[in-house]
């Protein structure tokens, strides 16, 4: 059973804030203190939304971190969350997450009210750069914004992809070969851990069997590619192809946004709670891997085998030799 860690006390569900994105409220109730605070981006969804139930999944895992939440996100969505949603956010504020000056604005004025924000999180792909530059804006873990926007654009992508010599597919014309799969994992001390591979399917996702390649290689390349393309920070999920020429790989997306895959994570993997070792790393804390990854951690690149722009989004001091200490769900 999903219990609670590290709050001091249940408390009570939080109104909304609602003012319109162009003029977003001045003032918000203080944050109660007793525990570190996540900002996160894009967590609305409305009652009976097909995006329903990935959203309240995702502040499950986070009340059961004993994190508190501050959802920011538009007005009309907050509005139309269903009452799981609203019971299990401390804090909501209604601002159009997508627009990352506004959210840098907004959240150096609540900083400087003497509100606390320890961690940022975006959980729809639109909000990926605002989450980023919202993080480096108030100087906490996040992927850096150059890396969010290479991964978001297609072409640069694939650009990055093939010159560090991915196999990708650059033709639109051609059909695809293969068999369509998808990595799915969570960055721990700078690393890439990919914990699930699942094939979809019209029904759903299913089980990864058959195929050219070991499940270890495919986790590999899944990791080395969000490692080349800058990523550092969060959950990823990489759309693979399994040829006989290789490995493709044909997506990378910063959150596990597709139809059930969170479901069919949490049926496959019960123990494994992704958004909660993104907490726990960022906060400091020392994180276990609650299951073993399909493959060994790859190891963050050189400065001589990556884009600049990789660069920028810096290392984390001491990430090799970090041990992984084992902490367990109460």
């Amino acid at each position: 059973m999903l219990q609670q860690r590290h709050r001091p006390a249940a408390r009570p569900a939080a109104p909304d804030i609602t003012a319109p994105a162009a003029a977003p409220a001045t003032t918000a109730p203080v944050a109660t203190p007793g525990g570190p605070v996540a900002l996160l981006l894009g967590a609305a969804a409305p009652h009976r939304h097909p995006g329903e139930a990935a959203a309240n999944s995702t502040l499950l895992e986070t009340w059961s971190s004993g994190v508190r939440t501050w959802v920011l996100d538009r007005a009309e969505l907050l509005a139309a969350r269903g009452p799981e949603a609203r019971i299990l956010s401390d804090e909501a504020t209604g601002l159009d997450s997508v627009h990352a000056d506004a959210c840098v604005t907004w959240a150096r004025d609540r900083r400087a009210a003497g509100h606390r924000f320890d961690l940022v999180l975006g959980l729809r792909e639109d909000v990926q750069l605002a989450a980023a530059r919202l993080a480096a804006a108030l100087d906490l873990p996040g992927n850096h914004p150059d890396a969010v926007r290479r991964v978001q654009d297609t072409g640069a992508r694939l650009a990055a992809l093939a010159a560090g010599g991915f196999l990708v597919d650059e033709d639109p014309d051609r059909a695809p070969e293969g068999t369509a799969l998808t990595a799915v994992g969570a960055f721990v001390s700078g690393r890439p851990h990919v914990f699930l591979l699942a094939a979809p399917t019209e029904d759903g996702w299913a089980p990864t069997t058959g195929l050219p390649h070991t499940p270890q290689d495919l986790a590999a390349e899944a990791a080395a590619a969000v490692l080349h393309l800058g990523l550092c920070f969060g959950v990823f999920r990489v759309d693979l192809r399994a040829t006989d020429r290789g490995i493709a790989v044909s997506d990378v997306r910063l959150t596990l946004e597709a139809p059930g895959l969170q479901a069919h994570l949490a049926r496959t993997l019960p123990c494994v709670e992704l958004f909660n070792l993104v907490y726990d790393d960022a906060l400091g804390r020392t994180t276990a891997l609650p299951a073993p990854p399909l493959a060994p951690a790859a190891q963050p690149p050189t400065a001589s085998t990556v884009p600049p722009f990789v660069l920028l989004a810096g290392e984390p001091e001491g990430a090799a030799a970090e041990p992984h200490i084992c902490r367990g769900t109460d």
